[in-house]
């Protein structure tokens, strides 16, 4: 690694869509954040993950995905800004500090196997390359409709639909390009895998309809055990 980034951070990482991350690249919450190496990936759905490369100002580099196989799966990056995301095409140059959104779509019919999927940075003349296998899971989602509907994140969407009986989960997903609104559709596409799975001993899974845990990550048990399903 060269000289300016001794004392810096790893200028390429990768987090989960729950990470907060500021707009320096830090994350605030939670303390220890997810390492995301072997992803589980669904199919016929989405699957987010947020990249920061972490450079000094004035420092240009340019950002791509490479797949092995190639073109496994769909990837779309958008370029965050305060809420709102700007799709960007690969590869993508910058010259400071930036997050970036990394969508990727799996097709309903794609093998179950492990495929690579890895961010790479060209920065000061040389390569850093974030290490990411995927793994393509069985589960399926379904596909969903465009529709009008307030924009809720994942676990507020469970909390609803495993708490109270006001969320149909066959009702559509707001589309919008906002943080809020790749997390509302990614919540509304782990509600359809819940016909996989028994309500009860999805509530088991979930806990208390009356606590709040603070760690935004705490989700990915829940979408874990989703993504397991067959």
């Amino acid at each position: 690694m060269s000289a300016p980034f001794a004392a810096r951070a790893q200028p390429l990482r990768v987090y989960s869509e729950f990470a907060q991350i500021d707009a320096g690249g830090r994350v605030t919450a939670p303390a220890e954040p997810r390492e995301i190496l072997s992803p589980a990936i669904v199919r016929n759905g989405f699957t987010s993950f947020q990249v920061v490369v972490d450079v000094p100002q004035g420092t240009p580099y340019q950002l791509y995905i490479a797949q092995n196989p190639e073109n496994a799966v769909e990837v779309t990056l958008y370029r965050e800004t305060g809420d709102r995301l700007e799709r960007v095409s690969q590869p993508v140059s910058g010259n400071a500090t930036q997050i970036f959104w990394m969508d990727v779509w799996t097709a309903r019919d794609a093998p179950v196997q492990r495929i690579k999927v890895e961010p790479q940075l060209h920065v000061n003349n040389d390569w850093v390359i974030y290490p990411m296998e995927a793994r393509v899971m069985e589960a399926t989602a379904e596909s969903r409709g465009a529709g009008p509907g307030t924009e809720m994140e994942a676990p507020a969407l469970m909390r609803q639909y495993l708490c109270s009986r006001g969320l149909s989960i066959d009702s559509g997903v707001a589309q919008g390009l906002t943080i809020t609104g790749l997390r509302s559709r990614n919540g509304f596409q782990d509600l359809t895998l819940t016909r996989l799975v028994p309500k009860a001993t999805l509530q088991e899974v979930f806990g208390s309809c009356t606590a709040f845990p603070t760690d935004p990550e705490w989700y990915l048990r829940i979408r874990d055990y989703l993504f397991r399903l067959r």
